[in-house]
């Protein structure tokens, strides 16, 4: 099972690399072709169409673009894409772009929500496959081949810094960074044996936090209110207060980590089983845990905190999580993946999710807990992202 494997990567991947881990819910140079990808160039101004409250949804040959109010595709951008590997796609935080990390080309692309338009390339380190936004005019692009972050400039497009946070120069990292921590962020992989500490504004890493002597970290989460990291390790999760760096618990679960909205609820799926916290217990108090078959690689909370939408790639669709009673109320068909992880996104009142295999992203209206439509976007649809308020999540701001 993906679960077990995973698990077993982290414990032993002190050992060596272990790059582009399914379920990662993907000296380098930024292009100057002034926004033309292509390099022919235009005197024409291209029209502003505006992408608010929309969601891009990425296929190998173009880009569809989904109002999610009908699960219609309204627009597609095939220009410049072509048989793509899409990783991890990335708003801005004024929502004017969209980075996303094209796998097998080691680069970012730059979508402009405003046009509608592929602007620009990016060449990043090899085997690229998140990305971050850790402050207004950065992407920060990690190189899982270097152990290392490309960081780009929004404005520019180019690459002005790299970042060597894997102490071996290698490793599938993560970024933790909230506006809480000020210039300071975190970064996991799964080649070391705890969080290095990365000062945003020096560029460098500060320090290393180690948790043992063997294995690695992969996914992470912050409780704002009271300032504790969660770093899965090896097969636990270890609590460190931010305001000593000192562990403070161990908890027997781990895998991925979702925050809701309101920064209140913590989800941490070990399996099949989803384990909500309070985050704002400085003890990591536990709330419930409900068991989901499928397998969930995706948890979004409801705005009220009241359910949570886990995406399950093994049941080919979207539970729908009473956080009170702490149960499945319902299930609603997703469509099928080719995989072991579905794509799970929060959108304004919508919940997001992809299915490669039919070619369709599904919407959930969030509150009344009922589908609105499919999209029919084209086979191999892969990452999504929404245009707008997209709450908080394991990988984003």
């Amino acid at each position: 099972m993906y679960h077990s494997t995973r698990r077993e990567l982290l414990r032993l991947a002190g050992t060596g690399v272990a790059a582009g881990l399914a379920g990662c819910f993907g000296d380098g140079a930024g292009s100057d072709d002034g926004g033309d990808p292509d390099g022919e160039g235009s005197d024409d101004e291209p029209e502003v169409v505006g992408s608010d409250g929309l969601v891009y949804a990425f296929t190998p040959d173009d880009v569809a673009v989904v109002d999610p109010e009908t699960a219609d595709v309204v627009d597609r951008i095939e220009e410049g894409i072509g048989d793509e590997r899409w990783a991890d796609p990335r708003i801005t935080a004024d929502h004017g772009e969209i980075y996303v990390v094209e796998e097998s080309l080691s680069q970012a692309y730059v979508f402009d929500t405003g046009t509608r338009e592929l602007v620009s390339t990016v060449d990043v380190g090899p085997g690229a496959n998140h990305l971050y936004h850790p402050t207004d005019g950065e992407i920060w692009v990690h190189a899982d081949d270097e152990g290392a972050f490309y960081v780009v400039d929004v404005d520019e497009h180019a690459v002005i810094e790299i970042v060597e946070t894997g102490l071996d120069g290698e490793g599938h990292g993560k970024l933790l960074h909230h506006e809480a921590l000020g210039s300071t962020a975190y970064a996991t992989n799964v080649a070391d044996p705890g969080v290095a500490v990365v000062d945003l504004d020096a560029y460098e890493r500060v320090d290393f936090l180690e948790f043992g002597e063997v294995g690695g970290t992969h996914y992470k989460a912050f409780a704002p209110d009271v300032g504790l990291l969660y770093a899965e390790y090896a097969t636990g999760t270890v609590v460190v207060d931010t305001a000593t760096d000192e562990v403070i618990r161990e908890l027997p679960y781990a895998g991925a980590m979702f925050l809701s909205p309101d920064e209140r609820l913590l989800a941490i799926v070990d399996g099949e089983t989803v384990t909500v916290l309070d985050a704002t217990s400085d003890d990591a108090t536990e709330v419930g845990t409900v068991d989901v078959d499928g397998g969930p690689t995706a948890v979004r909370f409801s705005a009220d905190g009241d359910h949570a939408f886990a995406a399950n790639p093994g049941t080919e669709d979207v539970a729908v999580l009473d956080l009170e009673a702490f149960e499945v109320a319902d299930r609603i068909d997703a469509g099928a993946v080719d995989g072991r992880s579905r794509p799970g996104v929060l959108g304004g009142d919508y919940v997001l999710t992809s299915a490669d295999v039919d070619g369709t992203v599904t919407v959930i209206d969030a509150t009344d807990r009922e589908l609105v439509g499919r999209a029919d976007v084209g086979e191999g649809v892969g990452p999504i992202q929404y245009v707008g308020d997209s709450g908080v999540g394991y990988t984003g701001r």
